[in-house]
């Protein structure tokens, strides 16, 4: 198994070292060093306090999913094991693979809690994410098509695929019994059964959990998506905020697969891809896009740190 990691890190750290260069190759790197070292510092402790809210928003959404009452402590443990999550995703080879082991310190704080239940309450919090980020991600590509953006058909396709499933999902989730199913019809198949028994978030009686997460969700995906804009003012890139929630659901969707380190090289690529072509300077693409990727490398370190915090 850290034979495959392994492999599978250096594979995406030659895959970033080449796409950083295909990036990089036709502007002046020492100029753009020197704009980022005069960014002023009260900007960077800023956005990093901005992103301590943003990752609060999703500690607080997953701590939702298992407490109908919810307190600032059960914020404090499930935010922190959220940067737990952050710090680990910084190595392993997806985020998924750091989903399956950031709900490990919840065990000791919660020990009337199943692990399958915190286990299972990770995978549905990061399908609800995924639906909102669809659901937004697909709206932005309508609104990007309506007002004269152009985007490879696939794209749309990608998109339109993921937002019906995410239209049956909400459907099955809301209008099907998932307990009563399994009483009925699976009453001899006992893994089946206990693989639903496992997902009990979704019974009947947690649905509205899972709307108020939802929604939660829906709302939080400006926030999440603003700090670009704010680099693009810093660094006088000129994107409009209309062109950030536009362009970056489609290239954070795209950073999704296991293809850079951290997303380095594909995301300074997708980033000059859609905005170049709108007549933004390269360099100025490239400073915004790389310091959003160096900023979130920050705030997952702070969850390195977290590590010694056990309260």
């Amino acid at each position: 198994m850290l034979k495959k990691v392994l492999s599978s890190e250096l594979l995406r750290a030659v895959l970033s070292i080449a796409l950083i260069y295909f990036a990089f190759r036709k502007v002046d790197v020492l100029h753009l060093f020197r704009e980022f070292t005069m960014v002023p510092t009260w900007f960077v402790v800023v956005m990093v306090v901005y992103f301590v809210m943003t990752t609060l928003i999703g500690g607080i959404r997953w701590s939702w999913l298992l407490f109908d009452k919810t307190s600032w402590r059960d914020y404090w443990n499930f935010t922190r094991a959220a940067y737990l999550g952050g710090f680990y995703g910084l190595f392993f080879p997806t985020g998924l693979a750091a989903d399956a082991i950031k709900w490990v310190p919840l065990l000791g704080k919660y020990p009337d809690l199943s692990k399958s239940k915190i286990a299972a309450s990770v995978l549905i919090d990061r399908i609800i994410g995924l639906m909102a980020f669809v659901i937004v991600g697909f709206g932005a590509l309508l609104l990007g098509k309506s007002l004269g953006y152009v985007f490879p058909p696939i794209l749309l396709l990608v998109f339109g695929g993921l937002f019906v499933g995410t239209i049956l999902f909400l459907v099955v989730v809301f209008y099907f019994d998932f307990e009563n199913f399994a009483k009925r019809y699976l009453p001899k198949f006992e893994l089946i059964r206990r693989g639903i028994q496992v997902m009990d978030i979704l019974k009947k009686g947690n649905r509205r959990r899972i709307l108020h997460c939802f929604l939660l969700s829906l709302l939080a995906e400006p926030i999440w998506m603003m700090p670009m804009w704010f680099y693009s003012n810093v660094f006088g890139a000129g994107i409009s905020l209309l062109q950030v929630y536009i362009f970056i659901p489609v290239i954070s969707l795209i950073l999704l697969l296991p293809i850079s380190v951290a997303g380095f090289g594909a995301r300074e690529n997708l980033f000059l891809f859609f905005l170049v072509p709108l007549g933004y300077a390269p360099e100025k693409v490239l400073l915004v896009s790389t310091f959003g990727g160096v900023l979130a490398v920050i705030n997952s370190l702070i969850g390195g740190l977290l590590i010694f915090v056990k309260k």
